[in-house]
């Protein structure tokens, strides 16, 4: 009878203590801390390969190589664009790959780690060979996965398919500024400041609309044609632009940053026969998409 009296006794001193410590403990936040961004830019800007990058790099001040946050593996760069007395922060991760899982990551980590007002994505793109011309800049004011399709086959029937309409726009105010500034006499004299413009035809166009984007590289005909009948007002393709609007747009519920896809046509998508090489026609594309960019920042980023 004394040993349980005993046992009685420590679990009563026990459940008094335990009290003591929860009352003492009650009230106090959460351990779980906010995340916080390492440091803030007022720009970010995104590329696909090292040569996006690499024109882009030659535009921006005082680049150098900052700290990955947070342990993450992606290099990045931190540099101002330099206009007047304006000077706009910026930052650059060194891109990882083409294709829409890179520009999904490098996106979704850009933007919880800088938290940027804007962010541009720069480079080259295959053109609607029916709307644009080599070295013509696509604006991206919307872009759709054109891979996102439900196959219908039914027996003794060819297969249907039935393509997905979910496309992510750009924010209505910066597709504003991007149309007045489409239409601006700045593309007039960028053919003329590169050093082999003579040998592509026409004064650099800006086109405004639709990019579609797939998970693979294309030189298909058919293909083109298939998606011109199926989606209205294409005037590119590319493999990372729809992946960057997702996540620029569904990674914060507040202070999404504003985002715009600016490429440059250096192909259609097809097998077309070029009369310059690959190279040529790539060259000239990052040259004229890298200065719209840049021109764009430094007229209307406040």
């Amino acid at each position: 009878m004394n040993e349980i009296t005993k046992i009685l006794q420590k679990a009563s001193e026990f459940g008094s203590e335990a009290r003591e410590i929860f009352s003492q403990n009650k009230g106090k936040s959460s351990p779980i801390k906010k995340y916080q961004p390492c440091s803030s830019y007022k720009i970010g800007i995104l590329t696909s390969t090292p040569d996006e990058f690499n024109v882009m790099a030659d535009n921006i001040a005082n680049l150098k190589e900052i700290d990955s946050p947070h342990n993450d593996a992606t290099i990045y760069y931190g540099g101002e664009i330099i206009s007047g007395d304006k000077r706009i922060s910026c930052v650059m991760p060194y891109p990882t790959g083409m294709g829409i899982a890179n520009s999904v990551s490098n996106t979704t980590k850009l933007v919880t780690h800088f938290e940027p007002e804007y962010i541009f994505m720069v480079g080259v793109c295959a053109g609607n060979k029916n709307v644009t011309k080599l070295g013509d800049i696509i604006i991206a004011e919307k872009s759709l996965n054109y891979n996102e399709v439900v196959a219908m086959n039914k027996e003794g029937e060819s297969t249907k398919k039935k393509f997905q309409q979910n496309a992510d726009s750009i924010d209505n105010n910066l597709k504003s500024r991007l149309q007045i500034f489409a239409n601006s006499d700045t593309f007039k004299s960028i053919k003329g400041n590169y050093p082999d413009g003579d040998k592509f035809k026409g004064n650099v166009k800006c086109h405004v609309g639709l990019m579609v984007t797939g998970s693979s590289l294309s030189r298909s005909a058919e293909l083109m044609k298939e998606i011109n009948s199926t989606y209205h007002g294409v005037k590119g393709m590319d493999m990372e632009t729809q992946g960057f609007y997702f996540s620029a747009s569904n990674s914060f519920k507040n202070q999404t940053p504003k985002y715009v896809s600016i490429k440059s046509v250096s192909d259609y998508g097809d097998s077309t026969n070029h009369k310059l090489s690959g190279e040529e026609r790539k060259n000239y594309a990052l040259f004229t998409s890298s200065v719209t960019a840049i021109e764009f920042i430094k007229e209307y980023v406040k």
